[in-house]
């Protein structure tokens, strides 16, 4: 019989979370054995905080072959998730769709309302059709350099759409055009 919890713990040694979380899984099955369970949330955890998780794993797998007590651990791996998803739900708070976003532009002006939110709010943009709009209307109000980072990002992530490769082209150009008078 393979041993499950063996290769979950290889696995997780390698940071190949997702295969060590099915194999402490499997393992968990066969013996119910409760501390598989804090193995499998550590491999949850490190996904999003991989050197805590991986400094608990280290103190866990080393108490529990030296059989001592790591009931405080499973404590401190609650508060360290909680932690996280606080952060997280904190930056989160920071953010506006990018429908939000525009529906404050219909009430104003694109510069002014980007100007005031630029330092402290994220525009969080969800699909190709809006980021395009939002490059063009970052070019309509002269911020070059701005979108010329954006889209030269996006060009590795969208590879091959001239949408992308046309605005570059016609950003960099009105950059040049700047540039010398």
């Amino acid at each position: 019989m393979l041993n499950y919890k063996k290769l979950g713990i290889k696995n997780f040694k390698n940071h190949k979370f997702d295969d060590a979380l099915k194999y402490f899984s499997l393992a968990y099955e066969q013996t119910n054995d409760k501390n598989l369970l804090f193995y499998i949330n550590l491999c949850v955890f490190a996904k999003d905080s991989f050197d805590e998780a991986n400094m608990l794993f280290e103190l866990f797998y080393t108490k529990e072959k030296k059989k001592e007590d790591i009931e405080n651990l499973y404590e401190l791996l609650y508060a360290l998730e909680n932690k996280h998803t606080q952060s997280e739900e904190l930056e989160e708070e920071d953010a506006i769709s990018y429908e939000e976003f525009m529906s404050f532009v219909r009430n104003s002006d694109f510069k002014s309302v980007f100007q005031n939110i630029m330092f402290s709010t994220k525009v969080m943009i969800s699909n190709k059709d809006d980021f395009l709009d939002f490059i063009q209307n970052l070019i309509k109000n002269d911020f070059l350099d701005m979108s010329i980072n954006y889209l030269e990002s996006a060009a590795t992530m969208f590879r091959g759409d001239e949408r992308i490769n046309k605005l570059l082209e016609k950003v960099k150009e009105r950059k040049n055009n700047e540039d010398t008078h």
